[in-house]
């Protein structure tokens, strides 16, 4: 027998080794590390008060396998920070991909001459980049985009267009891409007027047609939507955009169970209507009779105003649901419970002020009950079907938005205002608890319970409240220039406060959905000269949403009844932007919610049984159409945790195989040995 050196059996070991790592081959993970650079336009403040228009480079690079992790780089720093909104174009950009948000990690690096203000409106073009990155699409240089990522993909409105638009010129770009709505812009400008040795700076506001000034420029300036759009442009129409559905048709989702519930809010709050009508007739004459003559001629016309409205909107209620506009019915149904309600309360607060007190303490308590049954329900499981947390959140914030119109209530001194508000706040948690019904008619037929994680409730909500405080931050650093909507932004100001005192993370996300429709629709009034555009393109990002694959198997109710909602509202434009961009915001938490549960496939780490070399090309399907993706990838596909084991093990086997060789050959030897010796 021939003995085996220690070098040879070294080698063994090694070729034991390889032989491991071989043998797993079929074990793969793509890997990706790619970067994409553009240009991006922002306006820097001058001493003066006014902007004008700087530009900086964007670098962004995505790297895969990875946790979910956005960092940001801005040389010099921005006066706004630019973590949440960058957080937001990562995980749009995934969903344009088709990845999941967490198998990758997202590096991003704006370096400018100066410091520059309103970074958020750099975000869509730090969506276009990360998408790009993902998909390995290249993207035109001369192309530059301004505008506000939100998590449905919309592209938001922004400030100081006029001021980007001549950065932009500057740099010999060819395309100007900014917000759906914003082809005009309106800005307060500051003129100074010289009058001897003295100069005078007064303020007029300006209204430009930006699409006429870029013309004067050399730029074509091109309003877009959606991230879809503005890929299709950027990528010279490599990028196709996604099919999307007619918001209009949400209405033929509604199931049988659902629609009877629905049935059942008209009847039962035409008849609370009814209830509080009676009651106050019955007490009316006998608290006008004890009025003052002055007192009782502002009363009598004002309780005569409300009676009549209450009224009116019976009416329409009733022909809203003759036409299958459930929803909206109900919802007309609860504006005539606030008014019939107003009336009681304005003739009990005049007859008695303990009964406000009484009223006041029965709305509070019931506000309570909810909130702790909310809270004891999720408290059962780490677990919660998608469907059961729309609910939740409807009802949350039907909940808070009570308890907001109750606070008012202990500050006002007015009784007819005092009522208005205490009516609101009784009428508003009647919905909550009709809502409630909803939990055991979330899911019919027998339909799958689609979990998430409450872990993951918890991640989304920080993502949500940190870009509900970034939106405030831009809205301020505009208000000097720009008129705020005070109706909206109020709103969302009290939501937000709200938000940051809530200890549950359902509570937050609630609130923070709902301070952040509100800040959209303040943007919307701050920079948007047409509102209808605006709400065409949230029509346009929540078609294209309802149309994922994720989606269909689990949507969500309250989606379907806003949506209805928004197309009957005889309101302003304003309100359906509200309605929308609440829908807007659900929804793309939801997709988002079902890719990373595991309901949609993640298509850029999808197994491959075809070896692959380092910067070979493989297909990948996307969401939106079939792209060829050039990844690196190890010489072997292992995972790197899994290729550390198998590393292990080798080691381990080729060790235990050469000293298994190397005893049985010592004893061999010594057995000859012997066997001389006895010879």
């Amino acid at each position: 027998m021939v003995a085996l050196k220690p070098g040879v059996l070294l080698l063994l070991g090694l070729l034991i080794l390889n032989l491991c790592l071989t043998t797993h081959a079929n074990v793969s993970t793509n890997y990706l590390d790619e970067t994409r650079e553009l240009v991006i336009v922002a306006v820097a403040s001058l001493p003066n008060g006014t902007y004008t228009g700087a530009s900086a480079k964007l670098t962004v690079r995505v790297v895969c396998p990875g946790g979910g992790r956005v960092y940001v780089e801005t040389l010099p720093l921005s006066q706004i920070d630019l973590q949440a909104s960058t957080r937001i174009a990562a995980i749009v950009a995934s969903r344009v991909a088709g990845v999941r948000f967490y198998s990758c990690d997202f590096l991003a690096s704006i370096r400018a001459d100066s410091p520059i203000v309103g970074g958020p409106s750099a975000s869509a073009a730090t969506a276009v980049a990360f998408s790009a990155a993902l998909l390995g699409l290249p993207l035109r240089s001369d192309v530059v985009l301004t505008g506000m990522i939100f998590p449905d993909g919309t592209i938001g409105p922004v400030g100081g267009l006029k001021a980007k638009l001549e950065a932009a010129a500057r740099l010999g770009v060819k395309f100007f891409l900014v917000p759906y709505g914003q082809t005009e812009y309106t800005e307060t400008v500051v003129v100074p007027q010289t009058i001897g040795p003295i100069t005078v700076y007064t303020t007029k506001t300006v209204t430009v047609n930006l699409v006429d000034y870029g013309r004067k420029l050399g730029v074509e300036v091109l309003p877009v939507a959606t991230i879809h759009e503005a890929l299709y442009v950027f990528t010279d129409g490599s990028y196709s955009p996604p099919k999307t559905v007619d918001i209009s048709l949400a209405s033929a989702y509604i199931t049988p169970e659902i629609e009877q519930q629905v049935k059942n809010w008209s009847k039962i709050l035409l008849n609370m209507v009814e209830e509080s009508r009676v009651l106050g007739d019955s007490i009316k004459e006998k608290v006008l009779s004890s009025l003052s003559r002055t007192l009782r001629a502002y009363v009598e016309p004002l309780l005569d105003d409300l009676e009549s409205k209450t009224s009116l909107l019976i009416a329409q209620a009733e022909d809203l649901y003759k036409q299958g506009y459930l929803y909206s019915a109900a919802s007309t149904y609860f504006q005539a419970l606030t008014y019939s309600l107003w009336r009681l309360y304005l003739l009990r607060g005049l007859q008695s002020a303990e009964d406000l007190n009484t009223i006041r303490n029965s709305v509070e308590r019931r506000a309570s009950n909810v909130l702790q049954k909310v809270r004891n329900d999720l408290a059962k499981s780490g677990t919660i079907c998608l469907q059961n947390l729309d609910v939740y959140t409807a009802v949350l914030n039907r909940v808070y938005e009570a308890l907001l119109y109750l606070n008012k209530t202990l500050t006002e001194s007015r009784i007819d205002r005092l009522t208005y508000y205490l009516a609101l706040s009784d009428s508003r948690i009647t919905t909550a608890e009709l809502w409630s019904s909803l939990l055991e008619a979330g899911r019919p037929g027998g339909s799958m319970c689609c979990s998430l994680s409450t872990k993951y409730i918890e991640d989304s909500t920080f993502v949500v409240e940190n870009l509900v405080h970034n939106i405030y931050t831009y809205i301020i650093s505009f208000e000097s220039q720009v008129a705020v909507y005070a109706d909206t932004f109020n709103e969302m100001v009290a939501r937000m406060n709200l938000m940051k005192n809530a200890a549950a993370p359902i509570d937050r996300l609630s609130l923070g959905v709902e301070a952040l429709a509100y800040g959209y629709a303040t943007l919307v009034t701050m920079f948007s000269q047409n509102i209808n555009s605006t709400l065409a393109a949230l029509n346009k990002a929540i078609g294209v949403e309802l149309e994922s694959e994720p989606l269909k198997k689990c949507l969500p109710t309250s989606l379907i009844l806003y949506l209805e909602l928004a197309a009957t509202k005889d309101e302003s434009a304003i309100s359906r932007a509200y309605i929308l961009a609440r829908v807007s915001a659900m929804i793309s938490f939801y997709v988002d919610s079902l890719r990373e549960g595991g309901i949609a496939e993640d298509k850029l780490r999808a197994e491959s049984t075809t070896p692959l070399n380092r910067d070979q090309s493989i297909v990948i399907q996307t969401t939106t159409r079939v792209v060829t993706l050039t990844v690196n990838v190890l010489d072997r596909q292992v995972e790197p945790s899994v290729r550390v084991t198998y590393i292990g093990i080798g080691m381990l086997l080729g060790t235990f195989i050469a000293l298994t060789v190397m005893l049985v050959l010592r004893k061999a030897s010594v057995s000859r040995d012997q066997v001389k010796t006895v010879a």
